[in-house]
């Protein structure tokens, strides 16, 4: 089955979700025109990873994350960008991920422990964690053990961020040791067609687990809960991603574009262009616009008109945003071509968690930045000229800051973790959008609850609200791993 088929099956049980009275969404949930109850775990699992994929890069990503990180800037559809979020593109995240995603996850992993399939299961297991991971950060308590099951939960509970990010632990736990598994499994798991990220291997999907609990551990140490031992113990392990060839991407193809290239080399490309923020960071010393101390900009953006990169300051409302660098779409070398990958986490990523572990480490550093440099096609000599540059150059005093930075550019189209990462570290600090619609226009901190939540739930989703800080459901209160940090940390 094609990519764009299971894309659609995925939306099309989200529109049955969403088409139902507010009772029967929770009564129904895993209901489909295609039976995913009987569906292969195989054929589930594909469109878990394909469904987590559009969703989180476009409706979580370019949407709203991309935004609120300033790696782009929005210029027809201002909402947003202006810190004052549309409903439906808020209940879109939740209601897809809840009703489609963690379901079906469930489901495949049910059915694939029925039938003796443990590699499956373990996936499944993965992606559960992945899209749990998300949401909680992005919300804060959420429904999380007694997700995805309907007809035994009508109305999950909310468990406390905490309790989630151990779970996720616990799953990830779960998933690696099935992985290799004695097992008697059936004969044909099919992974190696299904498996849109790793092509059936298993141990590549065990380092991607592994990493993925580094980014678990490196939340709860953040909330006050020190995992510092099990991060530096699964650092040395060998047992997280070694190169960028373990990278857990999805990679898209000319028939079944990636959902950015979609839009923006579409009739609506100049809804979203590159941000002065992510603009003036990497062009460093350098006062020429046309040539970027940081050759990373030239593979997240096009030139403006007269071969310059300009960013659009975020929340302006531009009269004509022809003006500013579109994101990169032009070659097989840009960002956003026709077959880019979405990239779930990365090599990349894990080498900065060991920096920020380690950040007077002027090696650990470097090493992170050019696996970010490589990872685009880019040179190690590309990245050896950039962290020459006095901007990018390693200082021992600065290093948590310098490290915090340049993860926020390594994370680009990867909004959710990119916004994560600066909730936790403050860094880069953030301009606050222009006519910002926040109070005190401060960056905002969450997404707010589903609506139908609010009113079907609200006994559980008003108990988990007031543990957030202050207890309102308001995007600007921090959840439980940001509640420790000024008002203002992050933010210029």
């Amino acid at each position: 089955m094609k990519i764009k088929n299971i894309i659609i099956y995925g939306l099309g049980a989200l529109i049955l979700a969403s088409s139902t009275s507010c009772k029967k969404r929770f009564d129904d949930m895993n209901v489909s025109p295609n039976d995913p109850e009987n569906a292969p775990s195989q054929l589930l699992l594909a469109n878990v990873i394909a469904t987590t994929a559009y969703r989180m890069q476009l409706s979580a990503g370019l949407v709203v994350t991309d935004l609120w990180v300033q790696h782009t800037k929005a210029n027809t559809y201002m909402n947003e960008d202006q810190y004052s979020p549309r409903t439906d593109r808020i209940n879109t995240i939740w209601s897809n991920s809840y009703a489609v995603i963690f379901s079906d996850c469930l489901i495949a992993i049910n059915s694939a422990n029925e039938k003796a399939q443990p590699n499956n299961e373990a996936v499944g297991y993965i992606m559960k964690a992945y899209i749990g991971y998300d949401l909680t950060t992005l919300y804060g308590d959420v429904p999380y053990s007694q997700a995805g099951d309907p007809k035994k939960f009508i109305l999950p509970v909310y468990d406390a961020q905490p309790a989630v990010l151990n779970a996720l632990i616990s799953d990830l736990d779960k998933a690696i040791a099935l992985i290799g598994s004695t097992k008697f499994s059936t004969p044909l798991e099919e992974l190696d067609t299904y498996d849109y990220i790793y092509k059936g291997d298993m141990q590549k999907w065990k380092k991607f687990a592994n990493s993925l609990k580094l980014r678990v551990y490196l939340t709860l140490t953040t909330g006050g809960i020190d995992k510092t031992a099990e991060i530096n113990s699964l650092l040395t392990s060998g047992d997280v991603m070694q190169s960028n060839k373990d990278n857990a991407s999805m990679p898209y193809n000319t028939t079944t574009s990636n959902p950015i290239y979609q839009w923006i080399s579409s009739s609506r490309k100049n809804d979203f262009k590159i941000s002065a923020t992510m603009v003036d960071y990497l062009a460093g010393s350098s006062t020429n616009l046309s040539l970027p101390a940081d050759k990373r900009l030239t593979v997240f953006a096009d030139t403006a008109v007269g071969g310059k990169y300009i960013g659009g300051i975020n929340g302006d409302d531009p009269a004509d945003p022809e003006i500013f660098s579109p994101l990169s779409t032009k070659s097989t070398t840009s960002f956003y071509n026709a077959s880019s990958a979405f990239r779930f986490m990365t090599y990349a990523e894990v080498l900065f968690i060991a920096a920020e572990m380690d950040s007077t480490n002027a090696s650990k550093y470097e090493a992170a930045v050019k696996a970010s440099f490589s990872e685009l096609g880019l040179t190690d000599a590309d990245a050896t000229a950039a962290l020459a540059d006095p901007k990018f150059a390693f200082n021992p005093a600065n290093g948590g800051k310098l490290i915090g930075e340049q993860k926020w550019v390594a994370l680009f189209g990867q909004g959710i973790e990119a916004y994560n990462s600066w909730r936790r570290t403050g860094y880069p600090k953030l301009k606050p959008a222009m006519l910002a619609a926040t109070a005190g226009g401060v960056v905002p901190r969450r997404f707010p609850y589903e609506s139908n939540e609010r009113v079907l739930n609200a006994a559980n989703s008003a108990a988990a609200a007031a543990t957030l800080t202050p207890g309102v459901d308001i995007i600007t209160a921090k959840v439980w791993f940001d509640r420790n940090h000024p008002v203002n940390f992050g933010n210029k």
